[in-house]
């Protein structure tokens, strides 16, 4: 199975306080040695179907990562895309049900520059639901020898009124020295910023599907 792990991480996105603002948009700002972005965006969909969707996404990346890549990751330009500066290859993904910890083992690859072979990340994702209807789901990379340093995302869902629900992607992420030098602001909007946005959209699209196929009943 040949799929990217870290734009998994980097896609599925908050170290910080959320705020229930309508602004359609994107925005990073580098601080500390870290890249921050978020994404968010309104859409008219219940709550029983953010349930499903999250729980989906979840299920997916913990069983059966290269579904993900038909619907949350779809069109992502990922693995080998030609305008890539960045291609990461998976080569093994195992995630460990006692620890919930995802082990992945994948090569990163410098288009005309260089490449490294089996770098190993574990991550974790997972699904949190609160009592005032907010849906949280957290990708933590908690070990990588190389690439990454720190990263932690998280995509959160908050219901407004009228059944409409508030998606926001939010990612901190700080990478190793020698790709904190090659990763440069004009570089990370081309590898990551616009993933971020992409995945959201993705996730709202299949939200969307999904109440409109409810409605169709």
């Amino acid at each position: 199975m040949k799929r990217t792990y870290t734009y998994l991480i980097f896609t599925i996105i908050s170290f910080f306080s959320i705020s229930a603002s309508s602004t359609d948009s994107v925005s990073t700002f580098y601080k500390d040695g870290a890249f921050v972005s978020q994404y968010q965006r309104k859409i008219k969909v219940s709550n029983k179907i953010v349930s499903a969707v999250t729980s989906d996404l979840v299920s997916d990346f913990h069983t059966t990562p290269g579904n993900l890549f038909n619907w949350a990751l779809k069109d992502l330009g990922l693995q080998g895309h030609k305008d890539n500066e960045l291609i990461i290859v998976l080569k093994s993904s195992i995630n460990d049900p006692k620890t919930n910890v995802t082990h992945g083992l994948f090569d990163v690859v410098l288009p005309g520059l260089t490449s490294f072979n089996n770098i190993k990340m574990d991550g974790i994702i997972q699904k949190t639901n609160y009592a005032n209807g907010q849906t949280k789901v957290t990708a933590d990379i908690i070990y990588s020898s190389f690439v990454i340093k720190n990263a932690l995302g998280t995509l959160t869902i908050i219901p407004l009124s009228n059944n409409e629900q508030l998606y926001i992607s939010n990612l901190k992420i700080e990478f190793d020295w020698f790709f904190n030098l090659f990763i440069t602001k004009r570089r990370y909007k081309t590898i990551v910023e616009w993933r971020i946005k992409k995945f959201t959209e993705n996730m709202i699209d299949e939200s969307e599907k999904r109440q409109k196929a409810v409605k169709s009943k």
